[in-house]
């Protein structure tokens, strides 16, 4: 009689990790601490960014939460406990809870102007966020139907540090579009941690 072969820990790994929403999956069922949470969070969204970009003809004068939707219809099928206008402190466009009271917290704009985008990292810093350990990140998703993304995350970056005293902004990731804010939680005094994404939905082929 043939013994059965029962995989490897390797071999499942590497089977799950031959796509980018499997290995997120599998490392957040062990992520043992808050960071590596927040990360693997981080590289979901990126995933699905790049997806939504890909398929932007479809997606043309969709309304903000109708792509926050599509955020977390996705983040859901990756295994993540997310939800759409959850009510913490008011209606929040994208959640994501995990182990030991981790939570992460975006709020979405469609960039009409920079003072709309204002209000965003207003709801998130000052309504919607706790500020307490593992609940002390968040990110402000910019979706935008316009050209040129990268000069409006880089013109949004000057405008936050005119809009918010005291806070430290990293350069910009000109790869993921993204950069990284942290200012002083006003709740707790505790640095709070606000990653600035990027979506590009622009679609105007000349040919």
């Amino acid at each position: 009689m043939t013994e059965q072969h029962h995989p490897t820990w390797a071999e499942i790994n590497a089977i799950i990790s031959q796509s980018t929403p499997g290995r997120i999956q599998l490392q957040m069922a062990f992520a043992s601490s808050h960071q590596e949470r927040r990360k693997l969070v981080e590289d979901a969204i990126d995933w699905i960014a790049q997806e939504m970009t890909k398929t932007s003809h479809l997606r043309q004068e969709r309304g903000e939460d109708e792509i926050s939707i599509d955020f977390v219809s996705m983040l859901k099928a990756m295994g993540f406990q997310a939800a759409h206008d959850t009510q913490y402190g008011g209606h929040c466009d994208v959640i994501v809870e995990g182990r030991d009271d981790f939570l992460w917290i975006a709020e979405a704009k469609v960039h009409s102007s920079y003072a709309w985008l204002e209000k965003g990292m207003a709801q998130l810093s000052t309504r919607y966020s706790t500020g307490l350990d593992g609940q002390d990140c968040g990110e402000i998703l910019v979706y935008t139907y316009q050209r040129r993304l990268d000069h409006i995350m880089l013109e949004w970056a000057d405008r936050l540090k005119a809009a918010v005293s005291g806070i430290q902004i990293d350069q910009i990731d000109m790869d993921k579009l993204t950069f990284l804010s942290v200012h002083e939680h006003e709740n707790t005094g505790r640095p709070f941690r606000i990653r600035h994404k990027g979506v590009t939905l622009h679609f105007a082929p000349t040919a």
